[in-house]
């Protein structure tokens, strides 16, 4: 086989089939125009088109200055051509670069050079530039436009993190300079939170460098596999090491909104790491721990900081997000911002909750109808509504629940979050099977993501395999124990246990829910059936009497059409008996 060294570029147009459903002849004709101007600016910067695939093209360049230089200017060009336009007439591209080794196969060319770039387009924002890190290395010096790390990016069947960068083509960064970021977004991306995971503080000696590298190696690559936010790549944190300086400047230098830093210390064959989490710009503290272990499993306690610290990264992040869109003016909100204005309500798991991120999702995807996320929370929205029986309607809630994951999973296949609202809502629909293939995904993209562990633990409680359920709730509680959800995980949890026969102990923790979360009621309805089945009369009729407290209208029978209940039809009926005894109405 041939093999050469090319710049390839990808492109592909951002939500299409939708465009083309609109309105497919002026799609169409619109797409044809377009690639009539970016196969003509491929040919002035030196390059060839040698695919098509539907709404894109791939050419290659002989070097990646000349690739970027036609990226821009495609860009450029598509935007002064659609300008003025209504969105539903607008055809946005993303576009990738890649410099790789190829395999020529006659005209065509293929390889990991090429699949990365479609890749990178496939990460790329609206009417964006993404350029891989091989790309990037040719550019100092050679191009004025503004470049942004992204960190280091798992991409889909790509065996290795990638470093990417994003060209801001509306920028000039003079012939000399390259910008890593527009500090005053306090952020890399506009629409993503970013970080970095600055070399940990060794206060034991010089022997231990290796491990503490190792840990900041690991936790790094873990936080890198989490797409709600983007990591600065270890090397670039590295030349940190062995300086003091504030993280207000590391934030500035680097364009990042959050800075994770720790110490270790040894003691004899124990040793003790601390983390914490800081917002770079306030200099506040976010979250911290501290992690104990052995010297003897040095290797396994390395893997499970690592672990943990991103589970519980994660959701820190979230909170300080949704803090940050709240006190944005309305007027400056975007569809990111509405989306994180919508969470909290999401994690209250409450009727009135779910009432008010509704109409937000609503405005998010107004904004941008492509924002798969906000199609995949507003799905979980409905779901909840039909599989919490917070609604008179449950046939309309299961449409447009069916209808938002329908618009999501069109534009999620790397967001393992949304992938995981879509899962959750799918198994509230009463599909355990495709909800499954959906958290497998979510996991296999980010194998510390709390919340997509714990509703695989759901799932399996569904199909009646309580004892897959515990583990699963078990590895979501450890990833992050101050997680938003753990009631939610702990009910899980409970629910696993009664399954499998301990009645009593999840009588325990449903108490325990409602004590600490006096707003989440839908546990009493659980607690009343558990309670009455283990012959525990006073605790069954206390609950029951809480339940129609907070909901009135309760009935045995709308119970009962919950669609989960359908995968374990004894399950159904056991608990149906037992609320029942407890003197619940039937209708």
């Amino acid at each position: 086989m041939d093999r050469k060294l090319a710049a390839i570029l990808c492109t592909d147009v951002v939500g299409f089939s939708r465009l083309a459903a609109l309105d497919e002849e002026r799609t169409l004709q619109s797409l044809h125009v377009c690639h009539g101007h970016i196969a003509d600016l491929v040919v002035e910067h030196g390059g060839r088109v040698f695919g098509s695939a539907g709404d894109g093209l791939v050419a290659e360049f002989p070097s990646a200055v000349q690739a970027t230089r036609c990226a821009v200017e495609i860009q450029r060009q598509l935007h002064r051509h659609f300008e003025g336009l209504p969105a539903d007439r607008r055809l946005e591209f993303r576009i990738g670069i890649n410099l790789g080794d190829v395999v020529v196969a006659g005209d065509d060319l293929l390889g990991d050079g090429v699949n990365i770039a479609a890749r990178l387009q496939e990460i790329a924002g609206p009417s964006g530039i993404s350029i891989s890190g091989s790309v990037r290395e040719h550019l100092d010096g050679k191009v004025p436009f503004a470049l942004a790390s992204l960190g280091e990016r798992v991409l889909k069947n790509i065996p290795r993190p990638i470093s990417v960068f994003r060209v801001d083509w509306s920028q000039e960064a003079g012939d000399d300079q390259v910008v890593a970021s527009a500090w005053s977004a306090n952020r890399l991306d506009k629409d993503q939170p970013s970080l970095v995971v600055m070399p940990f503080d060794n206060l034991s000696g010089p022997s231990d460098g290796y491990f503490v590298d190792g840990v900041v190696e690991e936790i790094t690559a873990a936080l890198s596999r989490v797409r709600d936010f983007f990591v600065i790549a270890r090397q670039s944190a590295f030349t940190y090491k062995g300086k003091f300086i504030d993280v207000r400047d590391v934030g500035r230098e680097l364009g990042v909104a959050y800075v994770v830093e720790g110490t270790v210390r040894r003691g004899g064959d124990r040793l003790r790491i601390s983390v914490q989490l800081v917002d770079a710009e306030r200099r506040t503290q976010l979250w911290s721990e501290r992690y104990e272990g052995m010297t003897k499993d040095l290797f396994e306690f390395q893997d499970r900081i690592a672990a943990q610290v991103a589970g519980a990264i994660h959701p820190a992040i979230r909170s300080a997000e949704i803090e940050l869109a709240k006190r944005k003016p309305p007027s400056s909100l975007r569809a990111y911002d509405l989306v994180m204005r919508a969470c909290p309500y999401l994690w209250g798991h409450n009727k009135d909750g779910i009432a008010r991120a509704i109409p937000l999702l609503r405005d998010a995807i107004a904004v941008d109808p492509a924002y798969g996320r906000a199609h995949a929370f507003l799905a979980w929205c409905h779901a909840q509504n039909l599989g919490y029986i917070w609604t008179d309607d449950p046939e309309r809630e299961l449409a447009l629940s069916l209808a938002a994951i329908d618009a999501a999973s069109r534009a999620i296949d790397d967001d393992p979050t949304a992938l995981t609202a879509v899962g959750g809502a799918i198994s509230h629909c009463g599909d355990q099977p495709r909800a499954a293939v959906y958290l497998e995904r979510a996991l296999s993209l980010d194998p510390n993501n709390s919340w997509a562990w714990a509703r695989f633990g759901w799932v399996a409680s569904y199909r009646g395999e309580p004892d897959r359920a515990k583990e699963r709730f078990e590895r979501a509680m450890t990833l992050s124990p101050a997680d938003p959800l753990a009631f939610n995980m702990r009910m899980g949890f409970a629910l696993a246990l009664a399954l499998a026969g301990s009645l009593s102990e999840a009588v325990s923790i449903a108490r325990e829910v409602v004590t600490r979360h006096p707003d989440v009621t839908w546990p009493y309805r659980m607690m009343t059936a558990w309670a009455s089945m283990q012959g525990d009369e006073e605790t069954a009729r206390w609950a029951a009497a809480k339940l129609l407290i907070a909901e009135p209208d309760f009935t045995i029978e709308r119970y009962l059409t919950r669609p989960v209940f359908r995968a374990v039809p004894r399950w159904a009926d056991e608990m149906a008996e037992g609320l029942r005894k407890a003197g619940l109405p039937e209708r």
